[in-house]
């Protein structure tokens, strides 16, 4: 056996320290295949143009449970794995193979009979055990300090000319011992075809100038014939050895293909990754901005219908209350023209912020029972009176299957019902209209209706059925369209229809006009008490009086125009009105003065409307008994508002503009009876 030598591939140890400074067992992997070949050069200062072949034995990089394809730590790990086998595993194999070798001499001699205490045997035991540690020695000392010179390869050259000796010591039995230099060749198989082919030569040759010097110094020992077949032997068997290399040296570049393939992955995967991330952020802030939008939204609308609701209110107060007075029938048809034209500008506000609450998830439904039936006709009525001085006939049919009641949210399906009839009024100028209730399917529980619109108005083409039912969406969109409106009244009707679970569509031909239709599920409720019960009922329900009472009243309101028309309505209802114009006041009125109803604005200066009512219940706290209903007069009309103004402890909530009737309703309610005087 050759001293220093075995197969570099397999020299890695059991245990290997990671990058941490543990141990850890493993085993080749495909770092250690793929780059088992030549890498000291470049760790030892080499110059890129160094032949491959005569590279120095790069040993496998150090890998572990904790692979990883990063270049740099995998740089990191092969420069520590080359250090630790070229300084510590391969000194420790040479310097057992030259032991080994010494061993052999030994037991050669006590064969041969020869004396122990030869100086020449004395001098080649000297000579491999010193070489051994030299070599070991200057490896730890030395190793990647000299720059080009790579003490690896070195080594592995002056291991021949070291081992020369020892042949010729072995010489004596016979020849065929130089055979064994071969195992150069052989444990340079595993770094591929052209470092052991390399080898191949360097070892024959090294026996042909050995063959020589025996030649020139012992020409009666040189047995040429026998050497020269020796060689020739040598020769074939290294070429030999140095074809099974091919196969390392193939697989070893498939390996590396499929590494620099996983490289190429994990850098793709990284720089998706990286991708993905600022896309996270980027929609992390996009949502942060669109959060951020949605609070501005909602501010705006708060403040754009506070706004403008409260400049109507006395807008369509002072038209209701001019219209009561005496006009001509110029200044009557005026008064009457500007009143509708408020009430459609309020419509269309309403209409805004219902989509604005629909497209936030902030309108919620009322499920209630009620007359479908009345509703119905209800709607068939409001807009019959919008459709007056049209030649348009307006009907309705409703199948005798309906149940008596359903349960449902009737303020919303009677929107419904109004903007379809209203879209089909508006744009039928002669005719029919005709709103149609039939009922598809019904169970013990629930009941399948499907109403429908039919007009003999425009129509519409067919491929706008998909674009009808979009927001601000006029089927004629020219500057010189026939009819107005701001496109939202079907938008409506589709979320409504959405979010109770139904759904909504339109058939129609140009010219001959439309057919709108509302599929929608609703439970049934339970039926109205028996007309003897109903009877019986009546006596009491109708004592109440229609008339309203004459009640004290507190306006609590900052804005003059308001307090002037809020204070003539309810003056004409016959209540005694006192005025303040901020909730500081209102406090100090309402502790002064009892009084039978306080309607309060709930933004104002000095004290707004939810601190007052909060401060009026605790003062009246400490009163028992007592209990002043408080109404919320205000311009606040989004989601939310409402349950603000009953937390605060408000009784009722009512939205400017308001109108006398609304009023004397508010009064009727809460009030009820003449009051007592204050």
């Amino acid at each position: 056996m050759i001293p220093g030598t075995g197969p570099i591939h397999n020299m890695q140890e059991a245990w290997k320290r990671d990058k941490v400074g543990s141990r850890r067992v493993r085993s080749p992997s495909l770092a250690d295949l793929t780059d088992a070949g030549p890498r000291s050069d470049a760790q030892n200062g080499a110059s890129p143009g160094t032949i491959a072949p005569l590279a120095a034995p790069a040993p496998p990089p150090d890998t572990d449970a904790s692979f990883t394809l990063d270049a740099e730590l995998l740089a990191e790990r092969r420069a520590a794995s080359a250090r630790r086998i070229n300084v510590g595993q391969i000194p420790a194999v040479r310097a057992g193979g030259f032991a080994i070798l010494c061993v052999i001499a030994v037991l050669q001699d006590v064969r041969l009979g020869a004396a122990m205490d030869r100086p020449q045997l004395a001098l080649l035991l000297l000579l491999n055990l010193g070489y051994a540690a030299l070599s070991w020695w200057a490896l730890r000392a030395w190793y990647g300090r000299t720059g080009a010179l790579d003490l690896g390869l070195l080594f592995l050259h002056l291991d021949l000319v070291v081992w020369l000796p020892n042949l010729r010591h072995l010489e004596q039995t016979h020849l065929f011992f130089a055979c064994l230099l071969l195992v150069r060749v052989a444990d340079q198989v595993g770094y591929g075809f052209r470092r052991a082919l390399y080898f191949n030569h360097v070892v024959v040759a090294s026996y042909l100038v050995y063959a020589c010097w025996i030649w020139l110094y012992r020409p009666a020992e040189a047995l040429w014939a026998d050497r020269l077949t020796i060689a020739a032997t040598m020769y074939l068997l290294g070429i030999y050895l140095a074809f099974t290399g091919l196969v390392s040296e193939r697989l070893r570049s498939r390996v590396s293909q499929a590494m620099a393939t996983a490289r190429e992955l994990v850098d793709s995967l990284e720089q998706q990754k990286e991708a993905l991330e600022t896309q996270a952020r980027d929609l992390e802030e996009a949502g942060r901005r669109a959060e951020q939008a949605n609070v501005a939204k909602a501010q705006f609308l708060a403040t754009i219908s506070h706004e403008i609701r409260t400049p109507m209110n006395g807008v369509l107060g002072t038209t209701e209350l001019l219209l009561e007075t005496r006009l001509d029938p110029v200044q009557h048809h005026l008064a009457e023209t500007a009143h509708h034209s408020a009430t459609a500008l309020l419509a269309l506000i309403d209409d805004v912020l219902d989509l604005s609450r629909i497209e936030a998830s902030k309108l919620t439904l009322q499920a209630t029972s009620f007359d479908l039936r009345a509703l119905v006709h209800e709607a068939v009525d409001l807009m019959a009176t919008t459709a007056r001085g049209k030649p348009v006939a307006l009907s309705c049919t409703i199948s005798w299957r309906l149940p008596a009641r359903v349960e449902g949210d009737a303020l919303r399906l009677r929107q419904v019902l109004v903007n379809l009839l209203h879209n089909a009024v508006k744009f039928t100028e002669r005719g029919r209209i005709v709103l149609d209730v039939s009922v598809l399917a019904q169970t013990e529980d629930a009941v399948q209706l499907r109403f429908e619109v039919r007009d003999t108005g425009i129509g519409i083409a067919e491929d706008q059925f998909d674009s009808v039912f979009d927001a601000f969406t006029q089927v004629d969109a020219s500057s010189t369209r026939r009819h107005g409106g701001s496109g939202l009244g079907l938008a409506i009707v589709k979320e409504l229809a959405e979010l109770m679970g139904g759904r909504v569509g339109v058939d129609s031909r140009v010219d001959h006009g439309s057919t709108f239709w509302l599929e929608l599920g609703l439970k049934r409720a339970a039926d109205p008490p028996p007309a003897g019960d109903v009877a019986a009922a009546e006596p009491a329900a109708a004592a109440p009086s229609d008339a309203v009472p004459s009640a004290h009243v507190l306006l609590v309101e900052d804005d003059a125009v308001n307090q002037l028309v809020l204070a003539a309505m309810l003056e004409q209802l016959g209540c005694r009105v006192d005025i303040v114009d901020d909730g500081e006041a209102a406090c100090g009125a309402a502790k002064s003065t009892r009084y039978d109803i306080v309607f309060m604005d709930c933004h104002m200066p000095v004290m707004d409307g939810f601190a007052a009512a909060r401060r009026i219940r605790a003062e009246e706290a400490e009163e028992e008994g007592r209990h002043t209903p408080i109404v919320a007069l205000t311009a606040l009309a989004l989601a939310g508002d409402r349950e603000r103004c009953l937390s605060s402890g408000m009784d009722d909530y009512m939205t400017k503009p308001v109108r006398a009737a609304q009023l004397a309703a508010a009064v009727q309610r809460w009030v009820g009876a003449e009051p007592s005087p204050g």
